[in-house]
């Protein structure tokens, strides 16, 4: 019997092919600060995130990285791979917060990809998405302030967990966004007093979704764009008979939350 998945790529192929990615996986717990791709050296797995949340860093400095893009259960941790399988990455792919995954070994992956069709086309898709987010939050960050960047930050990171509240310090939210701590204090006490988050010792919750939207770059609507163009053509007779994966979906359904759901509006 086939398992249940929350990942929402998995959750975009069919049946039969399900089975046999099932087959060569195994679950595996992720643990915060895990490096699971270091920089330079080769991918030995690649993982389909079913909760948490790990982020892809570029080295802009001999021991320092910047995030260049995030990745939930929305996602696959190496897509890449499928344009060097035998490539090392310029990246390093960190867990941030703690989850679970199905980890696949590369080599294997690569097989799968060459034989079915619908998970190659799903991973396909997903990788054009990868490159759009990139792209687009690399020219944010030289562009747009920090306020509107810790914005799109946050509110990818809800999408991609299906939580309101990100367990992160102050410490690697600025190590993340590649900026002094002091700022992402102060960027923060600014978003509270607007009453956007709540910030509590080593956590950030989102208060008002909607708000914290108005205040975000128009980067977070164009990744979400990116993701609905290239990923609900996926939801086509080739793809496994059941209700489609929402990008609606509520926090708390048990459905994976993707990057295009929509901030939550609030009540009332």
């Amino acid at each position: 019997m086939t398992p249940k998945v929350r990942n929402g790529l998995l959750r975009l192929i069919p049946d039969d092919e399900l089975s046999r990615v099932m087959d060569v996986c195994e679950q595996v717990r992720l643990a915060p600060r895990q490096v699971l791709h270091h920089y330079m050296l080769p991918m030995e797995h690649v993982y389909f995130v079913e909760s948490g949340l790990v982020s892809v860093a570029a080295k802009v400095g001999r021991e320092k990285f910047v995030e260049v893009w995030l990745i939930g259960s929305e996602g696959l941790v190496g897509a890449p791979v499928i344009l060097a399988a035998r490539g090392v990455p310029l990246h390093r792919r960190t867990v941030q917060l703690t989850g679970d995954a199905w980890r696949i070994r590369t080599a294997e992956f690569c097989e799968l990809l060459e034989s079915l069709p619908h998970l190659r086309s799903v991973v396909e898709r997903y990788l054009a998405v990868v490159l759009a987010q990139t792209s687009q939050s690399g020219a944010c960050n030289s562009y747009h302030s920090l306020k509107q960047r810790l914005a799109r930050w946050l509110l990818i990171a809800q999408n991609a967990t299906g939580e309101d509240e990100v367990s992160l310090t102050h410490g690697v939210l600025a190590e993340l966004l590649g900026v002094r701590r002091a700022s992402v204090t102060e960027c923060l006490e600014v978003l509270q007093r607007d009453g956007t988050v709540v910030t509590r010792r080593g956590s950030v919750k989102i208060q008002d979704a909607a708000e914290l939207s108005k205040l975000s770059c128009d980067c977070f609507r164009l990744i979400e764009r990116e993701y609905r163009r290239h990923l609900l053509p996926a939801l086509d007779t080739g793809s496994r008979q059941r209700s489609p994966v929402s990008l609606l979906a509520p926090v708390g359904t048990g459905e994976p939350a993707l990057v295009g759901r929509e901030p939550k509006r609030p009540s009332g």
